[in-house]
């Protein structure tokens, strides 16, 4: 696919030009100062006057290209956008979206991009598996029982009838997820809650679909359920398509469904990582102590109001949605990513086994204790 990319910070600010006298025309006779006449004062002439010395400019900042779908589990990359944490640390991010994670880490793999969402998924684990040089760093949404903002929702008029009301009613419907569908770490999620009622992913008419695209599937009775996300699950609440049933924090408890990966030129240059992962985990905090209504580098408002641009959703629908949950330390939960590679391994969608050596490679997380070190680590709830 062609991708699109979206440039999201400007030139920096305080760049003035510098003005000064012109000298001689090159080879030409300097200028001779000529005495001043008797009586005449012998303040110099504006020509007498030396150049002001020119205003050096800021550094450029170096470009971070990240892969994107303008979902809600990237507001601390629009927070620390918008409120100038990544330009404080020397970053311009450019966003480069697509329409899936799945077709960001072959991207990531030819040196398109340097951050990568990468949820623990088959394209995910195949690629570590061939030798990718990519690290897990950071965590980009983890999910509570009280804080999913991903959840198995369903066809209101299915569930107003009592048709679908528990998950063994959806044997045999078109349920949608995103593509490429099964092999999703929301297929993983969605698989631990299948088979608590002895069912599986097979028991399901998975049919792949985007996730701005599940809102007119539900509308339009395409699918009867599908694992949605916000903001575009409360979209479809909104216009009475679609209710909750299950979150993924319910499926799974503290489940990450995705993390930040770093490409090996981003992970390598330690000052240029460290300064994302600054100001990632100070995005992270401004966010949540705005939620829970502590003193924060900005109000909630403008912080919905930074989602709303990044998403392109209006703030109203960014308002009502289920916020995301993330570690206030940014550590993704290793647990439950490794359950995903054994589940996809199980499914024969991971043929090639990573070894003990390579499974302990991928983690990038000592980057992250690198700057907890530095920062100080917040309590996780």
């Amino acid at each position: 696919m062609r991708s699109v990319r979206l440039r999201v910070l400007g030139t920096l600010l305080g760049m003035g030009l510098a003005t000064g006298c012109a000298g001689a025309p090159s080879g030409g006779p300097a200028a001779t100062a000529t005495p001043p006449p008797a009586g005449a004062s012998a303040r110099p002439t504006a020509a007498a006057v030396a150049p002001a010395p020119a205003t050096s400019a800021p550094p450029a900042a170096t470009v971070v290209r990240l892969g994107s779908q303008r979902l809600a589990v990237q507001a601390p990359i629009y927070i620390a956008d918008e409120l100038g944490y990544f330009q404080q640390e020397g970053i311009e991010v450019e966003y480069v979206t697509f329409s899936s994670a799945s077709e960001m880490i072959p991207a990531a793999a030819t040196g398109q991009l340097e951050a990568v969402p990468m949820p623990a998924n088959p394209a995910m684990w195949n690629a570590v598996a061939r030798g990718v040089p990519i690290k897990v760093v950071l965590d980009q949404g983890t999910y509570r029982a009280d804080q999913s903002e991903q959840a198995l929702a369903v066809r209101k008029a299915l569930y107003d009838s009592g048709q679908v009301r528990r998950l063994e009613d959806l044997r045999g419907r078109p349920v949608a997820i995103t593509p490429p569908g099964k092999a999703t770490t929301s297929g993983c999620a969605l698989s631990v809650a299948l088979q608590r009622v002895g069912m599986t992913l097979d028991d399901l008419d998975i049919q792949p679909v985007p996730f701005p695209d599940m809102v007119a599937a539900f509308a339009n009775g395409a699918v009867d359920a599908g694992m949605s996300v916000e903001p575009f699950l409360t979209r479809a609440i909104q216009q009475g398509t679609v209710v909750r049933l299950l979150t993924v924090g319910e499926m799974y408890p503290n489940f990450t469904i995705a993390t930040l990966g770093f490409a090996d030129a981003l992970y390598n240059n330690r000052p240029l990582a460290k300064g994302f992962v600054r100001a990632y985990i100070r995005a992270i905090r401004t966010y949540q102590a705005a939620l829970n209504g502590a003193p924060s580098d900005a109000p909630l408002e403008r912080l919905q109001e930074i989602i709303s641009r990044g998403t392109g959703l209006d703030v109203a629908t960014v308002a009502a949605s289920t916020p995301p949950y993330f570690n206030p330390n940014g550590l993704p939960n290793q647990e439950s990513m490794r359950y995903c590679y054994q589940f996809f391994r199980d499914q024969g969608l991971i043929p090639q086994p990573m070894s003990d050596a390579a499974m302990q490679a991928l983690w990038g997380t000592e980057l992250v204790n690198e700057v907890l070190a530095e920062i100080g680590r917040a309590p996780e709830s």
